[in-house]
């Protein structure tokens, strides 16, 4: 069955290029009207081996946080960008050991999703067309990176489903994962314009090469670590009026929050870092603090 667009009209797609409106018009097509298969290959085949090839590394802390929430929510997750796949997993973990079954969406830069046949192939075969919609950095499309942020805030306010974001708008590169970019404010206007439940989290410890992690992953030689923190209070921010620098101090108090579940991820990594010296075989599944 279709999905109604949570967007305002048409997409102006006038700037983009043959190959972007193409993938564009694919993705969007597929999100539309075939929710049910991509839903069944997100949470089946991808799912499925993603499991597969991280169940060794993976160590998931602070679930418990989450356990008021409902399938009906519209949930904003908001996260740090260390690797191209940190929301994937965080999706997954979701997926794997809470009750949240809402569509999954995220957002992404479209240089790599939606400008190269690889990375139009990864949308397809690893996120079942969910890396949608994207965003261009070229100036002459920010026509269109509004009513892709418009599309967004349209889906969060219809509810039932999970957004992941990052409010540093791009990879963080830093040498330490525990040192932020500035946040950027479209994170900010997507709170006020749809006023979501905010999930922070922090996850450290992937790459952006999926064939060595799963192969660290068989031969147990790494550790991720993903954080969740609680829900986070609105109220804080209703009195702001709907403008960019009320935007910014949103996305500002969100980063905050994120690397302050930065700060607890470095202390589980060290006891899990330390556990795993006197036992190799220690999984996510079986640590405890």
């Amino acid at each position: 069955m279709e999905r109604p667009p949570g967007g305002t009209g048409d997409p102006p797609l006038e700037e983009l290029s043959i190959f972007e409106r193409t993938t564009f018009r694919l993705i969007d097509g597929m999100y539309r009207n075939l929710p049910n298969f991509t839903e069944a290959w997100l949470r089946n085949v991808s799912a499925g081996w993603m499991t597969l090839g991280s169940r060794h590394m993976m160590f998931p802390l602070g679930l418990e946080r989450l356990a008021g929430l409902k399938r009906e929510d519209g949930i904003l997750l908001v996260s740090n960008h260390r690797s191209f796949f940190d929301l994937y997993m965080l999706f997954l973990l979701l997926q794997r050991h809470t009750t949240l079954r809402q569509r999954a969406l995220c957002p992404v830069r479209g240089e790599f999703f939606y400008q190269q046949w690889s990375g139009l192939l990864v949308n397809l075969f690893i996120g079942a067309g969910r890396m949608f919609p994207p965003f261009f950095r070229e100036p002459n499309k920010q026509p269109f990176n509004k009513w892709a942020l418009d599309r967004v805030t349209g889906e969060l306010r219809r509810g039932e489903i999970l957004v992941g974001f990052h409010p540093e708008g791009t990879r963080n590169k830093n040498e330490s994962p525990y040192q932020p970019l500035p946040a950027q404010p479209g994170v900010g206007k997507i709170v006020m314009d749809s006023w979501p439940i905010i999930v922070p989290a922090f996850i450290n410890g992937l790459s952006n090469d999926i064939a060595k992690d799963v192969w660290d992953n068989m031969h147990k030689r790494k550790t991720v670590v993903a954080v969740f923190g609680e829900p986070i209070d609105l109220n804080q921010f209703r009195g702001y009026g709907n403008r960019l620098s009320s935007h910014k101090k949103i996305a500002d108090a969100l980063l905050k929050r994120i690397y302050e579940l930065g700060a607890e991820e470095r202390i589980y990594r060290a006891k899990i870092d330390e556990a795993r010296l006197t036992d190799p075989e220690l999984s996510g599944s079986t640590f405890r603090l």
